[in-house]
Order: structure tokens, then sequence, then C-alpha cells
């Protein structure tokens, strides 16, 4: 009688195995297994610390599942009370050594390949750029969209050393969008008594965000004009009511009050304003931003908020009655004639000599 031949399969299973293991040795074996791209184990290093990064910030990383062609992933800001706020930015990572082979004195040099450059400053969202070193572990970022739509964009993106996204704030990424940590007002008529109460402390600038939201307020009452026409304006018609013998003073002080307004259009959801815009105005201009916003709903809200307010002034004889008068009213703002009128025949022959250059090229 066969000792083994009750169980055939299990010897017969064990030189089946000796086979394989004599075949996966063999140098032809693996021959036809696909391959790893040569960067995947960087890419993935450099995008995991990037989503751990901002993990730790408390925020929401949104890696792109597919189509990918020029930005990994977006990041959602949340608030300290745990509440998505809807701000978002588009971040495009590089990890590896050679990134960091071009610096210029605090920063590393990045130079994007034309297609990029076009794709990141036309892109609907702030593109934080970052650049990951393997052997530190660190990343380092910088919202170059930013860069690209400035004054004077160079070929070189410049990636601060000083901005390691391992250190950095939720506030400091997501500065363009308009992020602001200041409190929000939920109720309107809290809202509007802060808007009164909010004042430069200047006695030759009388003006008040509240001045400054009704006063800009344009396309019937749908948006807001911001300019520093209007502050000026208001701060000489208030200074004249009061009697005062001194004229309007503008300084340092006084223009971060104006800007500190747009922050508040923004951080209360008044208008939907391009803050990005208004920081190449004011960082790279050195200049008060010029724009004009559609208002939110809740910035329509609050307009009619100030309607009905008005009206219950009136009804208790608080304030007189003056018709078709209103405090939220739109105003209209055109271009100052003078200051093109004298361009109109220069653009007229201009475009004449350019017809006439062209036609010229035609017919050679």
């Amino acid at each position: 009688m066969d000792v083994h031949g009750g169980c055939p399969g299990r010897f017969a299973g064990t030189r089946q195995l000796g086979g394989l293991n004599n075949l996966s040795s063999g140098s032809g074996y693996f021959a036809d297994f696909l391959e790893t791209p040569a960067n995947y184990q960087k890419e993935r290093l450099g995008i995991n610390a990037v989503a751990t990064a901002i993990a730790s910030l408390g925020c929401i990383w949104r890696e792109t599942p597919t189509g990918d062609v020029g930005i990994d992933a977006q990041i959602e800001h949340v608030n300290g009370k745990g509440q998505a706020t809807g701000r978002l930015v588009s971040v495009q990572v590089k990890s590896g050594i050679s990134y960091f082979g071009n610096e210029s004195g605090e920063a590393y040099r990045f130079y994007p390949e034309d297609k990029h450059r076009i794709y990141w400053e036309q892109h609907p969202l702030p593109v934080i750029l970052v650049l990951h070193h393997p052997d530190s572990q660190q990343s380092y970022w910088a919202d170059v969209r930013q860069q690209l739509r400035g004054e004077a964009p160079k070929k070189a993106l410049l990636i601060p050393k000083n901005q390691v996204l391992q250190a950095a704030s939720a506030i400091s990424l997501f500065e363009t969008s308009g992020l602001d940590e200041s409190p929000f007002i939920q109720d309107l008529e809290e809202l509007c008594i802060k808007m009164v109460e909010t004042r430069s402390d200047n006695g030759c600038f009388p003006v008040s965000y509240f001045d400054l939201f009704t006063h800009g307020l344009t396309n019937i009452a749908r948006s807001i004009y911001f300019g520093m026409d209007v502050p000026l304006m208001v701060a000489e018609t208030n200074l004249r009511a009061s009697g005062a013998d001194v004229g309007v003073g503008v300084g340092e002080k006084e223009h971060e009050f104006l800007f500190a307004f747009v922050k508040f259009l923004l951080s209360q959801n008044l208008a939907h304003i391009d803050f990005a815009t208004c920081l190449i105005d004011w960082v790279d201009r050195q200049m008060q931003p010029h724009f004009v916003a559609p208002l939110t709903s809740r910035g329509r809200a609050l307009v009619q908020h100030i309607h009905e307010k008005e009206a219950s002034l009136v009804a208790k004889g608080a304030l007189p009655n003056l018709g078709a008068t209103f405090v939220a009213q739109e105003a209209f703002f055109a271009m100052v004639p003078p200051s093109f009128s004298n361009r109109l025949p220069r653009i007229q022959e201009f475009q004449a000599a350019v017809r006439g250059a062209s036609n010229s090229e035609l017919t050679k």
C-alpha cells in the first residue's frame, strides 16, 4: 500500500510551487511586468507630505483623481469652529532635490514651462506651488498665480525659503483668496451699527464704514464702487457740514483704515471682490484698490435692512421724510472726460496707422 496514496494533491502542490520558485529565479519571468514611473515614489512622498501638513492645519485636502494637467489638488479652508468656509486654493507639488538647484538669496527659483505659466495665471483660484525636499522632509510654498499676475512677472517664480509649509498658518495660505479671521457678525442690525461706529479716528478724515458702503452703492444698489474719490468726497462733505476749519488729511493710518474696509466687506460676505487683484494694487503698486464689485445676497439684504430701518426712523419722527431720497440708494460713476478726451484723436490716428500698415503687408 502506498503511504502517500491518500493525499496525492498535497505533494503535487509542493512540486508546483517548486516549479514556480525555479521559474521566478529565471531572468525572463518579470520581463513583461509593468514598470512604475521613475519619479513615482518621489512624487507620492511629496504629495503625502503636503497632504499631512494641510491636515495638521485642520483644512480639507482634495487630491485631483483624474485629469491632473497642472493642479494636483485643492485645499478648502475650515474655520476654528470646524466649518468648511468654501474658500479654496489650488496646489501643484514638485518633489525632488533637483528643484532646489537654483537659488536667489532668500528664495528658490522655479522656471515653469510657458504652458504652465499661462495655465496658472488664468486659473480661477490662487495657485500654491510647493517644492518638497525629500531629504529634509520640508516643503516650501508660494502663491505663483499672484506672482504671474503682478506688475512685472519674472521668468523665474520665487519660492521664499522662509515659507515652510509645515510651519505655515491657514490664514497665510488663503490670504489672496480674501480669507480674514475677523469675527462674523450674523445679525444685520448689529452689522449696521458696527459699520456706523467703525470710524477713522483722524479728525481731518471723518469717514465711517457706513459712509463707504452707502456712498459706494451703484448699479441700482446691486454693486459697490470703491476708489479714493469716495472717501475724499465724504470727508470733505462731513468736514464742511461740521463747520470745521481744517482740510482733509490722509496719511498711512487712513489708507490702512480704507483697505481694512475692503477686507471687512469680504469677511462679512457683503460683496464678491477679487481680493488677489486688490493685493496687487495694495502691495505691488502701493495704492488703494479701485473696483466695482457685485453685492452678495447678504449685501443686498443689508441694503434692504437699511431701507427698513430708515423707514422706521422716519415713522418715529427721528428723520425727516425726503421723498425719493434714501440712505441706501445708487449713485452713478463715469470716466472723467478731461482724463481721456485729449487722447481721442490720437487713438483714431493709431488705429488708422495700424490698418495702413496691415494693408501694406497684405499687398506685398
